[in-house]
């Protein structure tokens, strides 16, 4: 992520002087400021370094959004980038993939993809999914070519901008700031925080007419991991700006947001995930016999969580429920597909029961889901879980915490049961009472797939997200 910055670091903004004023600049290059004492220039250094800190910074945030729209070539089709940090195995960036499949497949737009990170090992996962949907992938930062460094060298007001933001800030935003200078995307659509953030800075300074930020949780605050310092001023100026269009895949989450940034709910487009059944697919009935075998033999029934490893998704809260099931129901056998930064520390917590099984990522969870008796997942925190998607779309019961999404993510009732967040107790007691009564598992489990594909259809969430770009389209085929 080294190449576009250093080169506008370079060959840009160093020959312009880092200072903001522009008679400081001028003063620099006389011979009375050659003479001057380094230690003098030192001080001063650190005067502007501080101006720029108490001040600078906000302006230069407000700077952003005076940037006017930038003049675009004639396209027989509207030139959609996607901005997301990887192709890692998360919710997102299947999401993501939908999208520009469809919209190059059936809605007549050239839909890239551009990722922050180089796509390498984890970070690549879903790469060949993209390559199978000719959706092209491409990592931000590459050595400039000549036409794009000359672009940026005529681009003096936005490319200066940059100048205005500390350095850790200005990577990333200036590797995506040459990208959209060399595409010209009529919509720049941003996936997740990071993304949001430095993408919408990139977007505004290079000038694109329409930018679409796609938050897909609660704000980012909720997660003590995730270092947001700075996300807040620029989300709030994002708002002042009518380029910027927003979207969020559940109420709960569109709920948060709208109230940490400050602005009406109303702002938000709700889009709910989507579950498409012809990337996941039902496994044949041999293929999840062989599942049920391996993992809960002898007729035990099999109780499956599938979630990331992290505090955010309870794994204290699920073992807990998980062990009041084995006391009731001493056959029953349950394990747990994800990985994450507490594996660790969950399986030192399960190194004394040997019914509660880490199975560590796995590629494809759907003969896990098909096997399963019951998906038990204890969220404190969630946009749209996809794994209880995919679960009641194969006709396996959920029991799940009713945690930011997953209140529309689960029919309560109907496809499953939501009870409290951090409320163990319930938890094993509704999988219980799932596990004793086959009629009621058999009356979930017929109606998960109809309320799946009824409610988050690729169809529905593809035409109500390409609604934000501000231009008219067909519903998909």
């Amino acid at each position: 992520m080294d190449r576009y910055a250093d080169q506008i670091d370079q060959q840009i903004l160093h020959p312009l002087g880092t200072h903001p004023w522009p008679l400081v600049r001028a003063f620099a290059r006389t011979g009375i400021g050659r003479w001057m004492d380094m230690r003098v220039a030192g001080r001063l250094d650190r005067w502007f370094a501080s101006a720029r800190a108490s001040r600078g910074t906000s302006r230069a945030m407000d700077a952003f959004l005076r940037v006017p729209i930038a003049r675009r070539p004639q396209r027989t089709q509207p030139l959609v980038v996607h901005v997301i940090g990887s192709l890692a195995a998360g919710g997102a960036e299947r999401q993501l993939l939908y999208v520009a499949r469809e919209s190059r497949r059936a809605h007549a737009i050239d839909a890239r993809i551009l990722t922050m990170l180089p796509l390498e090992g984890a970070n690549a996962h879903y790469r060949a999914l993209a390559e199978e949907a000719q959706v092209p992938v491409a990592t931000a930062g590459r050595p400039l070519d000549l036409a794009t460094l000359q672009e940026l060298k005529r681009n003096r007001h936005g490319t200066w901008l940059f100048a205005r933001l500390h350095p850790a800030e200005r990577a990333w935003c200036a590797e995506l700031y040459a990208e959209f200078i060399r595409l010209r995307p009529d919509v720049v659509h941003l996936w997740l925080d990071g993304a949001n953030v430095w993408g919408g800075a990139a977007a505004l300074a290079a000038g694109v007419p329409r930018i679409v930020l796609s938050t897909r949780n609660v704000n980012p605050t909720h997660f003590p991991a995730m270092d947001c310092t700075g996300f807040l001023p620029w989300y709030q100026r994002f708002a002042t700006d009518p380029r910027v269009q927003w979207i969020g895949n559940s109420r709960a989450g569109i709920a948060d947001y709208a109230a940490w940034i400050g602005i009406d709910p109303s702002r938000f487009h709700l889009v709910l995930n989507a579950f498409d059944p012809r990337v996941s697919r039902m496994p044949d009935a041999a293929r999840i016999t062989q599942t049920r075998n391996e993992l809960a033999p002898h007729g035990a029934a099999l109780i499956a969580g599938v979630f990331r490893l992290a505090d955010e998704k309870e794994p204290h809260v699920f073992i807990d429920a998980a062990r009041q099931v084995l006391r009731a129901r001493p056959e029953t056998r349950i394990v747990i597909a994800g990985d994450g930064p507490l594996r660790t520390t969950i399986a030192a917590m399960i190194a004394d029961e040997p019914r509660i099984t880490l199975l560590g990522r796995i590629d494809d969870v759907a003969p896990l889901l098909c096997a399963a008796d019951v998906v038990m997942h204890a969220s404190r925190v969630e946009g749209t879980p996809n794994a209880l998607l995919e679960a009641q779309a194969f006709g396996c019961p959920v029991v799940a915490t009713r945690a930011g999404g997953t209140s529309d993510a689960v029919d309560h009732g109907c496809t499953g049961m939501l009870v409290d967040v951090g409320n163990a107790n319930q938890l094993a007691q509704h999988t219980l009472e799932i596990l004793r009564d086959p009629a009621l598992r058999a009356r979930l489990s017929m109606q998960g797939p109809p309320f799946i594909a009824e409610r988050f259809s690729v169809s529905q969430m593809v035409t109500k997200t390409i609604r934000t770009y501000g231009f008219h389209q067909a519903s998909v085929a």
